[in-house]
């Protein structure tokens, strides 16, 4: 009885680094913060890049986060910035150098436009922060894994202002941590 007692005991001892080491590789390291910044062109922009963006996020599962966005855009009578909590994808396989980013939120839109009522007026400058959506989907390269770089087409609109809505193409650069 006493061998069969150690023969378990040295059996399990040594199954057990076995079994950890099996679950670790059914959970992989990823990395869950998510910073990066962005610059493009959309369509009513006179001046190359007329479009800058922050983005952050905590991916709570490898493929999935949550985090904030913060876009701006203008020309010369117009300045729109949208802040906007968002939920974060990153689309492909796991062991890929490419995936496919896309964020999707829900916030506000601070929308700034100059106009003169008639020819010759002064001109005025009205703002309005309105409810808004944002979407944005890409395709990313990670060259490391701490680095990535990427292109983006972003959209984001007002709820009540419809001729506030842009839509761009962004490159951008991210940092994985």
């Amino acid at each position: 009885m006493k061998k069969l007692i150690v023969r378990t005991l040295m059996t399990s001892v040594m199954c057990l680094p076995a079994i950890h080491l099996a679950a670790k590789n059914l959970t992989p390291e990823y990395p869950k913060w998510y910073v990066g910044g962005t610059a493009g062109i959309t369509g009513f922009g006179y001046q190359i890049p007329d479009s800058y963006g922050l983005h952050g996020a905590y991916f709570f599962k490898q493929k999935y986060g949550a985090g904030l966005v913060i876009r701006t855009c203008k020309d010369e009578n117009f300045k729109d910035f949208v802040f906007a909590p968002a939920f974060f994808a990153h689309w492909g396989r796991s062991d890929s150098k490419l995936f496919f980013p896309t964020r999707i939120g829900l916030g506000f839109d601070k929308v700034t436009y100059t106009y003169a009522e008639n020819i010759g007026d002064p001109f005025v400058e009205t703002t309005e922060i309105l409810l808004a959506c944002y979407a944005s989907a890409g395709i990313a390269i990670r060259p490391s894994k701490r680095v990535s770089f990427g292109i983006n087409v972003d959209f984001a609109s007002s709820f009540e202002w419809i001729e506030g809505d842009y839509l761009g193409v962004n490159f951008g650069i991210s940092f994985h941590f």
